[in-house]
């Protein structure tokens, strides 16, 4: 039989509005049908670490995928990753979002812009999409990567807080992170970029989803891809 004290601390832990992170989701559905999604609640926020996969082709499948994510109680929230229609995603209205600036793609699904910050449940959240896939050819001009205007973006966002953030949410890993799960791991402007922002900033959490691993870097560093954290 359940004590009073555990079920007290049960209705605490049910009203609270809690933020998750996962990983790439690639335009999977079944993702979102899966046990591990089940937990999230009316209210909630769900952060996808890039390659969201529902933006592509606009065909009726995708419509319908759409459709059903719009009916999910809790918010979806995604940074670019290096597999996106870029182009179809600059179509969608720029609004305002938790103190910051996102891509509406419906009124439960956002994608956050590269290098902005977000104060979403006191919790203030860093954020910056985009990579290269490893067969890409960086010098070329990519819409994967961001420009040097979205960087020095976010650098500006980041020297505004003092170099303190709670969460970093990025698909890439940066360099010496990446170099240390496979040292023969291709390295790109943004890796080393996001070294940079891993040695200047303080940080509660980072995730990054790009590796398509589950994995603890270390207490505040976190490879994600199946796996569901909760933010509380």
């Amino acid at each position: 039989m359940i004590s009073i004290a555990k079920f007290i601390n049960l209705q605490f832990f049910w009203g609270l509005i809690l933020i998750y992170i996962t990983g790439d989701t690639h335009g999977d559905i079944e993702i979102f049908n899966e046990r591990r999604l089940g937990q999230l609640k009316k209210g909630d926020t769900l952060i996808i670490t890039g390659d969201f996969g529902f933006i592509w082709n606009n065909s009726k499948e995708e419509i319908k995928n759409l459709k059903k994510l719009t009916k999910k109680k809790y918010d979806i929230l995604f940074v670019e990753g290096a597999h996106e229609n870029y182009e179809r995603l600059k179509e969608f209205e720029e609004v305002k979002f938790h103190e910051g600036t996102a891509r509406k793609i419906a009124d439960n699904i956002y994608c956050l812009n590269r290098g902005e910050l977000y104060l979403i449940e006191d919790h203030t959240i860093f954020a910056l999409g985009g990579g290269l896939p490893p067969e890409a050819d960086e010098t070329e001009a990519s819409p994967s990567l961001p420009t040097d205007e979205e960087l020095e973006y976010a650098v500006v966002n980041i020297e505004e807080q003092r170099h303190m953030v709670d969460i970093i949410i990025t698909h890439e890993a940066p360099a010496s992170v990446k170099r240390m799960i496979n040292r023969n791991a291709s390295i790109n402007d943004l890796n080393i970029f996001l070294d940079t922002v891993m040695h200047n900033t303080r940080y509660k959490k980072w995730y990054f989803g790009s590796l398509h691993e589950d994995r603890q870097i270390s207490n505040n560093l976190i490879c994600v891809f199946e796996d569901v954290h909760r933010i509380g």
